[in-house]
């Protein structure tokens, strides 16, 4: 009788942890990087006749290998967004009318047509000195917006390695609590946690993982290691005024240095100055090379309304950042030397040079290539987006089949649970009833 009793208590119990599990997973569903939890239940014998039931601890659902591929494409993920993401927030501001170089190019040489018929007009003249202003000021504009991004790039380098250093310190940290608590049912969430970590870092950076046999992780990327037990390596940036500097890691005092192909946000910081940025600033900075020195050259060998010979209309600067400026001069609209004829001061003669300077190839092409590299660049990168998104989403979703939480499925279990444990405990009742007899007969 007494055997009864345990093995319905064995169920009652078995059929309770089945429902905490599932009311755990439940409450859950919307945990980042949760993984559904289960437990195992297997009969007891005594003699070859059903002695009761144990169950298992619980237990997390998950599969590394899905987890190191969800990780790999993150990784692609966060290097094309953040390419993207700079490139066309520069695009937008460079591609606008006020500032776009192919366009204020296009209205310069369109006054200077315009003073064909009227090349004394001081209206037609005027016109041509605002335009020349927007030009060179649209071109600063430009300039001065891909040195902003420069320093911004810069900036972003070093708060993406403070990121990094901050999850890796955390991985290694809940490696030294997991490797306490072993890697049983007690460290679960810590094991959710540090796989989120690790998700996280990996859209960061490009990292390669391998759990030990007391289950901490190891991380290393480029053969170096960041993480290795509750040890955290820390990353350092070596600034200069114009790049991004180079990646220092130091690990248990020794330091290595980082190749700017590290993957995640942080390798397309690099790429991204380096192929977008630097090629752009070089661009912009011949483009207005060409513009002040061909129409000035221009300008000088012509004469102005007095007789006397042109003056230069642009002036291009460097400043000390190394960052360009092209500005016009003090130049009055009578002082334009249009004229080749110093005699004939009005009859504009030079303005076929000037107009002429709009077919050179230097000047549009630079112009033109300006606006379009980039737009080609972010094109590139925002396909190449959607291609990794995609994969990555793949991913994600075998990896959600697997271990993440399905309501319905858990609902289904409560109540198969909960009829579980109802029929236990009317076994009890029922052996309470055949005990309270027996006392009974016997009494």
């Amino acid at each position: 009788m007494m055997n009864l009793f345990n093995i319905a208590a064995q169920g009652a119990q078995a059929a309770q942890n089945q429902l905490s599990v599932a009311a755990g997973n439940i409450a859950n569903q919307q945990t980042a990087g949760y993984s559904r939890q289960q437990i195992t239940q297997s009969a007891t014998m005594a003699a070859s006749v059903g002695n009761g039931v144990r169950t298992s601890d619980p237990s997390r659902i998950t599969d590394q290998s899905l987890n190191q591929a969800l990780w790999r494409t993150e990784s692609s993920v966060g290097y094309y967004q953040s390419l993207n993401s700079w490139g066309t927030s520069l695009e937008k501001v460079i591609s606008s009318s006020a500032s776009q170089p192919s366009t204020l190019l296009t209205s310069f040489f369109n006054s200077l047509s315009a003073l064909t018929n009227q090349p004394d007009s001081t209206a037609y003249r005027q016109q041509l000195m605002t335009s020349a202003t927007s030009l060179a000021n649209g071109l600063s504009q430009t300039s001065a917006t891909v040195a902003d991004q420069q320093t911004s790039i810069r900036q972003q380098q070093v708060s993406t390695t403070q990121q990094v250093n901050q999850l890796t310190a955390q991985i290694a940290d809940l490696n030294q609590q997991i490797e306490h608590l072993g890697a049983g049912s007690e460290s679960n969430s810590l094991q959710d946690q540090r796989d989120q970590q690790v998700k996280t870092l990996s859209g960061l950076m490009a990292v390669s993982v391998e759990k030990t046999d007391t289950g901490s992780y190891t991380l290393t990327t480029q053969g170096l290691k960041l993480v290795e037990g509750k040890q955290a390596a820390v990353i350092s940036v070596s600034q200069n005024s114009q790049t991004t500097g180079q990646l220092q890691v130091d690990f248990e005092q020794k330091s290595s240095m980082l190749s700017t192909a590290i993957g995640g946000q942080l390798g397309a910081l690099s790429d991204y100055q380096q192929q977008v940025l630097t090629p752009l600033q070089t661009q912009v900075t011949g483009l207005m090379k060409s513009v002040s020195s061909q129409v000035n050259e221009t300008l000088a060998k012509g004469y102005d309304l007095q007789g006397e010979s042109g003056a230069a209309l642009f002036s291009f600067t460097t400043d000390n950042a190394g960052v360009a400026h092209l500005s016009t001069t003090a130049l009055t609209p009578a002082q334009l030397g249009l004229s080749l004829d110093k005699k004939s001061p009005a009859n504009g003669d030079n303005l076929a040079a000037l107009t002429g300077l709009r077919a050179k190839s230097e000047i549009n092409d630079s112009a033109s290539a300006i606006t379009s590299n980039l737009a080609l660049a972010n094109s590139q990168s925002s396909n190449q987006l959607s291609v990794a998104s995609a994969v990555n989403q793949q991913w994600q979703q075998q990896r959600d089949n697997l271990s993440a939480v399905n309501k319905d499925e858990e609902a289904v279990n409560l109540q198969t649970y909960l009829q579980s444990y109802q029929a236990n405990m009317k076994v009890m009742s029922v052996g309470n009833q055949l005990f309270s007899d027996l006392l009974t007969i016997f009494s």
